[in-house]
């Protein structure tokens, strides 16, 4: 017992290591700073609680429903644990960064259960804690989605009896759970919980193939009927909301159309899933060079993890290239950690002190430094801007610009500051990303967003800035109805997000504001 103890003391350390830089990260730089979208799915809980609507303001230029009267723009299941976090912690950005750390801390609690249930070797343990790291945005509905996703992972093995320890036969309640939390996963994220479900769905017909039993019918036909089921009960007695729902569906469709992936979104994939895509590219390879049978019940337990995750992981990550929208290639990055240990695992049971396994385990270490591109940015460059203008610094500079605006007039915001406009109930306050309904193809939307609303000021992050505005700002300079802008960037030392070749791999890593006033004829 003390050396299982002592085992798993150290297996369990560089998922500590990993949470413990992410605390400190948190604390002393308030970082990752809160991206585009993170205001967008908690606004609506911050009005509640500061102005008493269930609806999001600074959508209400592109979205109406969500902006005025109801939001529901996306499922709802987040909105639970932030409403009740928020109540007791406030609704400040960096409360909101706590409560995102908080559910990771939980996730990476769940991954570490399951590859102790799936009794993988210590060291592929901590090489796989390693790609903890790579995670480095965490402020959406995702968060959330991926641990009860990952959740529901923990109970489809503790429901297979290939999965099972020979005192501790499984028992059928697991199986139900598991379908539940699938249904919980889909109305939290739609995208994530399509992919646990392609992912379990896989994995539930191999386990019952390998292992010799019956496939559950009931409980996964649940995993489908179950949604469909509330979507229409949904559509019929809250027509509002439906409404709500289609109306972003519109705007941002998760289906972008049949597209060749181009050279960035290929670069994004190889440094957010790198670990996925080396266990896809050399997993058969591995077993056509395979020196020794592998037919233990330990060995093919890591193989229906690893092929049914690997599935649903490559099949995301091609639609993300191919027809899906590209910010959906960041889900395989959550179930990276528990491919590379399977991966490693099967590796280190085939080619046991075999030059092949030494070859395998540098080029998975190497992949991790691929990745670890934007965390060690964050650590170094994040550091020295939080140093140039933190957290604290830019709020106050923020209510101060607030407070100063007259009554009535319109400010956009980037997501990261509209906490703390929220408070503000004498002006109007928009998303910088939300000034004009979406029109597909459209290249000036934010200098008609600017024309339409005449705000009196903008206050933007570097990266908002400098990705979209300042090139809007010179647009709207030449129009005779503005007579005069004004940009003061209160940055000091420059931070990626002003190079646009920078800005691609380390962006929403500087708090600073940058500031434009604005004077209209």
């Amino acid at each position: 017992m003390t050396g299982m103890y002592a085992k798993l003391q150290r297996g369990s350390l560089v998922f500590a290591l990993v949470y413990g830089w992410k605390i400190v990260l948190c604390v002393l730089t308030a970082q990752p700073v809160p991206s585009n979208d993170s205001f967008f799915y908690d606004g609506a809980v911050v009005n509640y609680l500061l102005n008493g609507g269930y609806h999001n303001p600074s959508l209400a230029a592109a979205l109406p429903i969500s902006g005025t009267q109801v939001f529901s723009a996306y499922p709802p299941l987040y909105q639970v644990p932030l409403l009740a976090w928020a109540s007791v912690f406030g609704v400040t950005a960096l409360s909101m960064m706590a409560l995102h750390l908080f559910i990771f801390g939980l996730y990476m609690l769940v991954l570490l259960a399951i590859l102790r249930r799936l009794q993988v070797p210590d060291w592929c343990v901590q090489i796989a804690g390693a790609f903890l790291v790579l995670i480095t945005f965490h402020d959406r509905p995702d968060t959330f989605a991926q641990l009860l996703g990952m959740t529901a992972v923990y109970a489809w093995v503790r429901s297979r009896r290939i999965f099972a320890e020979e005192t501790s036969p499984p028992a059928a309640g697991w199986t139900w759970l598991m379908a539940l939390l699938l249904v919980m996963t889909l109305f939290t994220s739609l995208q994530i919980g399509g992919t646990y479900l392609l992912w379990l769905w896989i994995g539930t017909a191999m386990a019952c193939l390998v292992g010799k039993e019956r496939f559950p019918v009931g409980p996964m036909l649940a995993t489908i009927l179950a949604p469909l089921a509330l979507v229409f009960l949904i559509s019929r007695l809250l027509p509002t909301a439906w409404h709500g729902f289609l109306e972003h569906v519109h705007h941002t469709p998760t289906f972008a159309g049949l597209r060749f992936p181009q050279f960035a979104e290929l670069l994004k994939a190889g440094r957010t899933n790198p670990g996925v895509l080396l266990a896809a590219f050399f997993l058969p390879w591995a077993w056509f060079k395979q020196r020794r049978d592998y037919d233990s019940v330990t060995g093919l337990r890591h193989e229906v993890v690893l092929v049914s995750a690997l599935l649903a992981a490559m099949a995301i990550l091609a639609g993300s290239l191919c027809v899906l929208t590209p910010n959906t290639v960041g889900i395989p990055s959550y179930f990276q950690p528990l491919i590379v240990a399977a991966y490693l695992s099967v590796c280190g049971a085939l080619f046991a002190g075999n030059t092949w396994l030494r070859v395998q385990v540098v080029l998975v270490l190497l992949a991790l430094l691929l990745g670890s591109v934007r965390a060690v940015g964050m650590s170094t460059w994040g550091v020295a801007c939080a140093r140039d203008v933190g957290y604290s610094a830019a709020i106050q500079r923020v209510r101060q610009e607030l407070d100063q605006q007259p009554a009535g007039s319109t400010v956009v915001l980037s997501s990261a500051f509209l906490y703390e406009a929220a408070r503000h109930k004498n002006i109007r306050w928009l998303h910088s990303d939300w000034l004009m309904e979406f029109k597909q193809g459209e290249t000036h939307a934010d200098a008609q967003g600017l024309l339409r609303w005449r705000p009196t000021q903008l206050i933007l992050t570097q990266f908002d800035y400098f990705r979209r505005y300042r090139q809007a700002i010179a647009e709207v300079e030449s129009d005779p109805h503005l007579r005069r802008a004004r940009i003061e960037n209160t940055i000091h030392r420059p931070a990626p997000d002003s190079s646009e070749r920078l800005q691609r791999v380390l962006q929403h890593i500087s708090w600073a504001p940058v500031i434009v006033d604005l004077e209209w004829k």
